[in-house]
Formats: C-alpha cells, sequence, structure tokens
C-alpha cells in the first residue's frame, strides 16, 4: 500500500501526523519527510507521529523517524510515536531505538503525554 498522510492539530499546540501504508524508501517517504521537515521549520514544537496504520517501516523510513525527532529535540520540542504495529515495534526493538523513541499505544496518549510536559514546564517556570 502507498504511503498517505494526514496532518491532524491538536490543543496545546500539538500537532499530529497520521501515516497510512508502507513507510518505506521512495517518492511518498520523501514528501512525507518535506512535510515534517515545513512542520519543524514554521515552528511546530510538538509533534506526535502516528503509525497506527503503518504495517512496514524500512531502513530509510527509520532514518526519517531518528532525523525527526532529533530536529525536534535540538529546537527544545518533543516528538512521540503513537500506535506502532507489532512489526513496526519488534524493528525499533532490533535496531535499539526503542529507548530512545518516546512510543505510545495510541494517539490519544501521545497528545497527552505532550498536553502534560507542558504543565510541567509551567510548573517549574513558576516554582
Amino acid at each position: 500500500m502507498i504511503l498517505t498522510t494526514e496532518v491532524l492539530q491538536f490543543d496545546h499546540g500539538i500537532k499530529g501526523i497520521s501515516c497510512y501504508g508502507r513507510f518505506t524508501m521512495g517518492t511518498r517517504l520523501s514528501e512525507t519527510e518535506g512535510l515534517i521537515n515545513s512542520l519543524v521549520e514554521n515552528g511546530t514544537r510538538k509533534l506526535v507521529l502516528d503509525l497506527t496504520h503503518v504495517d512496514f517501516v524500512d531502513s530509510a523510513g527509520l532514518g526519517i523517524i531518528m532525523r525527526a525527532f532529533g530536529e525536534i529535540e535540538q529546537r527544545g520540542g518533543k516528538f512521540r510515536i503513537a500506535g506502532p504495529t507489532v512489526q513496526v515495534r519488534r524493528l525499533l526493538e532490533i535496531t535499539h531505538t526503542l529507548p530512545i523513541l518516546p512510543v505510545d499505544p495510541d494517539v490519544e496518549t501521545s497528545v497527552q503525554m505532550l498536553a502534560s510536559d507542558e504543565a510541567g514546564l509551567a510548573t517549574i517556570e513558576r516554582g
């Protein structure tokens, strides 16, 4: 299945990219990388990558994920992966990236985690 994406907007400045299909090398993956880069360059600092409907990620796809994570973290933001399938989670385990990447069971949990990060920062700033 060809990779398709949809941009989602949540409260607290949180954005999401919901992906469907195969997260593999090719034109559609390059377009998805461009979309992620555009969001980050335009100020997105809280991003959820929804992989609930992705059945396969190759090394190129993993590279895009790691780069997105690094770019957002470098800019003081937060990145989370939501809903990886068993195959995608296994890839993250095999490549030892699971301990590095914040992974949640679903989009709702990812959004809650990013929203609670904001609340924690506000508490620290006030304290």
